[in-house]
């Protein structure tokens, strides 16, 4: 309801009804023209006076600068976001607009993230109004008609890779997965060089529709620690309730008597299930593979913060329904965690207290043995070393010259960020992607040597 009225709100400050606002309408510099054509000239011209406004060499106001013209930079698509430079740190959605390669979308912004928020650049969720679905049909694949998108912050990564490449070993590890697309895109925000992002897919319905699967089904997201499927949780203390430590994204009911009665039988069943029955029946719980596959792809990445929490769990409606496992959150991975701190590429450590579903498979003989050879298989094969170290090389080749531009915006607020500003082993983006490059080499012979 909330949202509707702010449409409603905004349609009739677009129409002279209600006079325009400051920064608590949604908008902190004059809005260009209303996008009633979506692919009007009117918009276009609108947008030229903000040219490339802040940016070095570049006026507040260029009268000759189209802004068509800056589809792409450095090799990248350029994404024109409008919205208000004051927007609050709440999940309340505000007004935007959408400038991408020469279509004018009507959107909603919000900040996201937990410890992200506080970062100087923050990621974002857009959330695309009927009619005006974002496509890019040359990165990812084919990435057309999402409904929403996430613009990943890589603030934290000075390799700029990471999020990229770790979702990519995902979808590389089985074309049967739930595959997240993404790709890197330039953002321009109220006309201003923002930086460097990663556009990825937003997990939700309509991410769900798109793997073909049940858009009605149920959709939970593991925000804390305690989404660990025992029932004691991260620090040892009995539950009050099982499906503690899970947020429900999507399905019905949305709250109330039952909304949680899934998540709770599933945990149920990994906690209390003897070996025998949890052996005989958790394939008719769960799509196994997608789990014992969460468990090598967090092994080879050593991505400890997203064993537990980071992680999202759905399950269509009807009898027979089994639980599908989709990753999220992967900042920490490939040889550092959230925080930009160092990770061992050696220390081989498999989980297990954060993740009681690691435990029980890990217990088993009769799974840890077809498990450890799919693990030997994909690094055999579709995530050989070779192949992964091609991929980064790849990803480095392709934003250099955006993300050394981003590193010219940025530099100052991430060596001075309160959270590692006392580091004396931080990398710039050439030295970080070196490190990336020899953390993943020796992560690999590792795994080559241990994985039998």
């Amino acid at each position: 309801m909330r949202r509707g009225c702010q449409y409603i709100a905004w349609l009739l400050v677009l129409c002279g009804v209600l006079p325009a606002c400051g920064p608590s309408s949604g908008w902190s510099v004059p809005l260009p023209p209303e996008c009633g054509d979506v692919d009007g000239a009117s918009f276009v011209q609108g947008l030229r006076v903000w040219g490339r406004a802040g940016e070095e060499g570049h006026e507040a106001a260029d009268p000759d600068y189209d802004s068509r013209a800056l589809a792409e930079e450095d090799g990248l698509p350029v994404l024109h976001l409008f919205m208000s430079s004051s927007l609050p740190d709440d999940d309340d959605y505000r007004p935007a607009r959408v400038m991408y390669r020469g279509r004018c979308l009507v959107a909603e912004v919000r900040y996201r993230g937990d410890k992200s928020l506080a970062f100087p650049k923050r990621s974002m969720t857009l959330d695309f109004d009927d009619g005006h679905t974002f496509s890019e049909p040359l990165r990812a694949g084919g990435f057309v008609g999402r409904r929403k998108v996430v613009l990943v912050s890589p603030f934290n990564d000075n390799s700029y890779l990471r999020s990229r490449l770790a979702f990519e070993v995902w979808n590389r590890m089985s074309p049967d997965h739930l595959q997240v697309k993404t790709f890197s895109a330039v953002v321009y925000l109220n006309g201003r060089y923002h930086g460097l992002f990663t556009v990825a897919d937003h997990i939700d319905r309509h991410f769900i529709a798109e793997q073909g699967l049940d858009p009605g089904g149920e959709l939970f997201k593991a925000v804390e620690q305690d989404a660990n499927f025992s029932r004691d949780d991260a620090r040892g203390e009995p539950k009050m309730w099982l499906w503690q430590g899970f947020e429900k994204k999507e399905g019905e009911p949305e709250e109330g008597d039952g909304a949680y009665a899934n998540i709770e039988a599933l945990t149920a069943f990994v906690a209390d299930a003897d070996p025998e029955r949890f052996r005989a029946e958790r394939d008719a719980w769960m799509v196994t593979r997608d789990y014992e596959d969460w468990w090598i792809f967090a092994l080879m990445m050593h991505a400890h913060d997203s064993v537990a929490k980071n992680a999202y769990h759905f399950r269509a409606r009807g009898p027979g329904a089994r639980w599908r496992y989709i990753p999220w959150d992967l900042d920490t991975s490939f040889g550092q965690a959230w925080n930009t701190w160092r990770l061992d590429a050696s220390e081989l450590y498999t989980f297990e207290p954060q993740n009681l579903l690691f435990a029980r498979m890990l217990a088993d003989p009769t799974i840890t043995g077809p498990m450890y050879l799919r693990f030997r298989e994909l690094l055999d094969g579709p995530l050989h070393r070779e192949v992964v170290l091609g991929l980064i090389d790849g990803y480095a080749r392709e934003v250099e010259a955006a993300a050394l531009k981003d590193e010219a915006r940025w530099g100052e607020e991430y060596r001075t960020f309160f959270r590692w500003r006392d580091r004396t082993d931080l990398n710039d983006f050439r030295g970080e992607v070196a490190y990336l490059r020899a953390w993943v080499d020796q992560r690999w012979r590792v795994m080559d040597q241990a994985i039998h």
